[in-house]
């Protein structure tokens, strides 16, 4: 696949002469989608008057755990005005435990200080980073930010990096009711904390609910929490909940919406393993698809939690490999029990280093195959479905959990820093191939690539340097069906994939055709 790569001039004239690029001549979708459910993060469209993004999870005390970085991308024609609130709290306070059960204490504490805001000027088509912490009279050791702009296709991600690794995330465009993370880990040298922010003017009451080692956990601290107008609260469960290998969480607000993260912290600065920012899914879904895959040479999972308490899930997950002359692999069929997580290891070796209740079935997958994977409801509720990798310590791959992906769309867009990004791309429909075109906003200028092709029900594997993007790039994919886009973001410290950006009216619940036994198959 030749791809070129368009200096600004070029589209620039071409834009004048109606050329390459029109952003509403073509398009792929007149009308805005209606989901029914709150998607966590999606961008706004340019004819927005404002945009708003919430990134809450971070440390900016100076320890080195987790340092917070906002990255910020303005992709329109005009300068972005944003405005930046800084919420900064003292670090949160660990629920005791003891004999392996939940002791009755007090609700976590932590010490609000005092907000900051400010804001900083977004030069058009541009790329800024801001580290928290550099802004003026900021203080406390976490800190959420909140930021607010004239253009509603701003889009925000962001960074934190500490002693054990790195993680890049996107932020959160939206307030919910509930909150769901499926794999989340507190098994020794791990650390784990939930953040929950406020943003609005009435205060927020929460419950929240824990799935570990097979049971259900509703720990009386975390029962009723109270969180305060415009607040942060980071929940340190690592002493609710202990020494225990997956662990899925469940936020319902009884009053009040909020917004919610997860930050894992693996190993220490000598024995570093990883540092995963993840924010939850504030709605359950059918269909969670993984594009990247799973590499088989990686202690890895596909991790399906069943928030409901009174139905049981019969789940498939899919393995499509990339090369159509491949063998059929079965799916693997799971029974998920009310209020009860799954774990099914598909690479690497001992899959109880996982969980000890972990379904080993790495076999199955040909070494050597690329491929990607749907996890899909057959029978039963929604779903929440996660991959996790446990890392050895040793490269490329760290370890760290992130969220399939639950919406399609025909516009895509993310933050590229380095411009070296792995992007995967599934195509789900069984009847068309989809056209798709790669842009990039950097430096006030916009790189276009040459359209290319994803065939029916396969995905493609792109590597942002064929495409000769400039570093601190905002990417947008534009696709004329409806794809799944994830992308891996690699680091010296390892690597690991992150869901991107959709656009919100652009949105759509995946339509994935179940998969059809080949003839030669049946019956073998």
């Amino acid at each position: 696949m030749k791809v070129t790569r368009w200096p600004a001039l070029v589209v620039f004239t071409a834009l004048i002469f109606g050329g390459v690029i029109s952003n509403t001549s073509e398009s792929p979708l007149e009308e805005s989608a209606n989901l029914g459910r709150v998607i966590s993060s999606a961008m706004g469209s340019e004819s927005d008057l404002v945009s708003i993004w919430y990134c809450i999870s971070g440390t900016v005390g100076g320890a080195g755990i987790a340092d917070h970085q906002i990255i910020i991308g303005n992709k329109s024609a005009k300068t972005a005005e944003v405005a930046l609130t800084v919420t900064p709290v003292l670090a949160p306070q660990r629920s005791s435990v003891g004999d392996g059960r939940d002791i009755k204490s007090g609700a976590p504490e932590v010490v609000q200080i005092e907000t900051i805001r400010t804001s900083i000027e977004i030069p058009p088509m541009s790329v800024e980073t801001v580290t928290v912490a550099d802004l003026p009279n900021v203080a406390g050791e976490f800190a959420s930010v909140m930021l607010e702009s004239n253009v509603g296709d701003l889009i925000a991600e962001h960074r934190v990096v500490g002693g054990t690794g790195e993680s890049q995330s996107n932020c959160q465009s939206d307030a919910s009711e509930e909150w769901y993370f499926a794999s989340g880990t507190t098994r020794s040298q791990a650390r784990e904390i939930i953040s929950v922010f406020n943003p609005f003017a009435d205060s927020a009451v929460i419950d929240v609910t824990f799935v570990a080692d097979g049971r259900v956990r509703r720990p009386d601290a975390f029962s009723g929490l109270v969180i305060p107008p415009k607040s942060l609260l980071p929940v340190d469960i690592t002493g609710a909940v202990t020494l225990s290998d997956v662990v899925s969480a469940k936020i319902n607000a009884r009053s009040g919406r909020v917004v919610a993260e997860r930050l894992l912290i693996l190993g220490d600065e000598f024995s570093p393993n990883g540092l995963s920012l993840e924010g939850g899914s504030p709605s359950l879904a059918p269909v969670w698809v993984f594009p990247g895959g799973i590499d088989g040479s990686a202690l890895s999972a596909i991790q399906v939690y069943n928030p409901s308490e009174v139905e049981e899930v019969s789940v498939d997950l899919e393995i499509y490999p990339d090369f159509k002359g491949s063998s059929f692999i079965e799916p693997v069929s799971l029974k998920v029990s009310p209020g009860s997580t799954e774990t099914v290891v598909l690479g690497g070796e001992d899959a109880l280093s996982i969980s000890r209740n972990a379904y080993d079935l790495g076999s199955r997958i040909p070494s050597g195959v690329p491929h990607w994977i749907v996890a899909r409801v057959i029978a039963g509720p929604p779903i929440v479905s996660e991959r996790f990798v446990l890392s050895d310590g040793s490269f490329p791959q760290m370890t760290g959990s992130g969220f399939g992906i639950d919406v399609e769309a025909n516009s895509h867009t993310f933050i590229s820093t380095g411009g070296n990004e792995l992007v995967a791309i599934s195509h789900t429909s069984d009847d068309r191939l989809t056209q798709l075109r790669l842009l990039a906003f950097s430096d006030g200028g916009v790189y276009e690539s040459l359209p290319f092709e994803i065939s029916s029900v396969s995905r493609k594997v792109i590597n942002l340097e064929q495409f000769g993007v400039p570093t601190n790039s905002i990417i947008e994919i534009v696709s004329s069906e409806p794809v799944l886009v994830e992308r891996y973001i690699g680091s010296e410290q390892g690597g690991y994939w992150t869901r991107v950006t959709p656009q919100s009216s652009a949105a759509n619940e995946p339509d994935i055709p179940l998969q059809e036994v080949p003839e030669k198959e049946i019956g073998t």
